[in-house]
């Protein structure tokens, strides 16, 4: 059975033997394939897997996925469950397919749902893992040293400070995104410059779906923009994300139409926020 990524022991239950990729392969090439479409996550799991020592190739959809497992070996595959032209569970089960024999390249999920409901899934579709966002750096640590690939160097001393949180009630909480980052402005300016142009592109992309009443791109549009607001602690504006995201397929266009306008209101006051705190 699939286990969280949190949890000690095989991929597989029943198994008492690692797969292959796991900590025991010494000889695994430190590169890492991040498969993700939001920007925003992006820069957030390269700059984590950089510090821990890994070489890192990011690319946006599965289709890209699937050819970069094909052209080069990698140690790790972090694999984003929604991506256009073709998402993580297809791209898992054509690198599978691909696969060289005694080639077992781990795969883990990225995901913003509970394991629980994802496991099956994931299981299925031929995954090791899985790891929840926005992504926490003990966390992803934990899943490199499982298959042999961090640096065991790297020091966390950022963590216990992140884990306290900031201010409540605050559009975005920039002094945990400060510790996650160990105080290191110029990339949170950065990583906020790059939500807010992100968002905003998304934003507009999301009213014309609306408005064309192009239900399952709101739902993507949405999961997007919630990728992003959590990658940077915007919590609110995640939440109204995820709350369009869950009623897109269902909800009435004038209900989705209300819910955008708050969503709207929502980054007003994020970027305000950013923009006070950060100049």
């Amino acid at each position: 059975m699939l286990k969280r990524i949190e949890a000690e022991g095989p991929a597989h239950g029943g198994d008492a033997n690692p797969v292959a990729g796991e900590s025991t392969h010494e000889g695994l090439p430190k590169k890492v394939l991040v498969a993700e479409d939001n920007v925003v996550s992006q820069q957030v799991a390269r700059r984590y897997l950089e510090a821990i020592g890994c070489n890192v190739l990011v690319v946006e959809d599965g289709n890209a996925a699937v050819d970069a497992c094909a052209r080069q070996e990698f140690g790790l595959v972090l694999m984003d469950l929604q991506m256009p032209k073709m998402d993580g569970l297809q791209a898992t089960q054509e690198i599978r397919r691909q696969e060289r024999p005694g080639r077992h390249v781990p795969i883990l999920a990225l995901t913003a749902k509970s394991a629980s409901d994802e496991l099956a899934r994931c299981t299925a579709a031929g995954m090791n893992g899985l790891l929840t966002k926005p992504l926490d750096i003990a966390r992803l640590r934990q899943a490199l040293d499982r298959f042999g690939l961090a640096r065991r160097t790297l020091e966390l001393s950022a963590q216990s400070a992140a884990e306290a949180g900031g201010p409540a009630g605050e559009p975005v909480d920039l002094m945990t995104l400060h510790a996650k980052f160990s105080g290191d402005t110029a990339f949170v300016r950065r990583l906020c410059q790059t939500f807010v142009t992100s968002t905003t592109h998304g934003l507009e992309e999301l009213d014309g779906a609306v408005s064309a009443g192009e239900r399952t791109r709101v739902r993507l549009l949405a999961h997007k923009i919630k990728g992003g607001g959590s990658s940077v602690y915007a919590h609110r504006l995640a939440a109204i994300a995820a709350n369009i995201e869950s009623e897109a397929m269902t909800a009435a266009i004038p209900e989705l139409t209300a819910a955008l306008d708050t969503l709207r209101k929502a980054f007003d006051e994020a970027t305000l926020h950013i923009g006070a705190q950060l100049t």
